[in-house]
């Protein structure tokens, strides 16, 4: 497939740290790692139904120990699902709703809504974010129309293993993210870009902005 369709860091489809509208073929499952510092990932892909993404994943962040004291590394697992509201067509985009560690700690949980839409060799991606993958104040978070409890987010769990549904679409701000990857002339190459909002500031040594002059 010349349009063939990559995963993220996170194991699920997507540009670099983003996820896409984009999902696999129905039925294909796929192991992966991926590294970038600080974090180490091992995860596992399904594609249960063409509309319904999940991905296991495995983490282990180096950069802080299990406990204090202890010389092993900071682990943790999630669970993140993802799931097609729109299918592309001529003028829409496709759409997709997505839940990031969904059924664990909740160190990584997000929620976003997605679109993606290929123009040429180009496949445009842009969506909207809370939790982990918002950690720019781009936009108060439009749910607290609804109740103002949607503008307190739920903080991590020690031991996870259980869901927290209250945790959903939760906290003060949402942040915008997207990107591109581009098809090359050269089978089986592509080039991707994206803008990251994502709250790295749980990283000890670690900006959380970095547009700032002198950073």
């Amino acid at each position: 497939d010349y349009y063939s369709k990559s995963q993220s860091t996170y194991g699920g489809i997507g540009l670099i740290q983003n996820p896409t509208a984009r999902f696999s073929n129905d039925g294909e499952f796929a192991f992966g790692i991926s590294t970038e510092s600080p974090y180490n990932r091992l995860y596992a892909k399904m594609q249960f139904f063409p509309w319904l993404e999940t991905v296991l994943r495995y983490t282990e962040g180096t950069y802080v120990p299990y406990h204090p004291g202890s010389s092993q590394t900071w682990k943790d697992k999630g669970v993140d699902v993802k799931f097609r509201l729109l299918e592309e067509g001529d003028i829409f985009p496709g759409l997709a709703v997505g839940f990031n560690d969904f059924g664990g700690t909740g160190a990584f949980s997000s929620e976003y809504i997605v679109a993606s839409k290929r123009v040429n060799n180009f496949d445009l991606t842009l969506g909207l974010a809370w939790g982990r993958l918002s950690g720019r104040t781009h936009i108060n978070n439009p749910f607290g129309w609804l109740s103002d409890s949607y503008e307190v987010r739920g903080g991590y769990s020690k031991f996870g293993g259980k869901l927290d549904l209250g945790r959903l679409f939760t906290g003060e701000f949402a942040s915008f993210f997207g990107g591109f990857e581009y098809y090359t002339p050269i089978p089986n190459l592509s080039v991707k870009l994206e803008y990251d909002p994502s709250d790295y500031s749980d990283v000890i040594g670690k900006e959380k902005i970095f547009d700032q002059t002198g950073d």
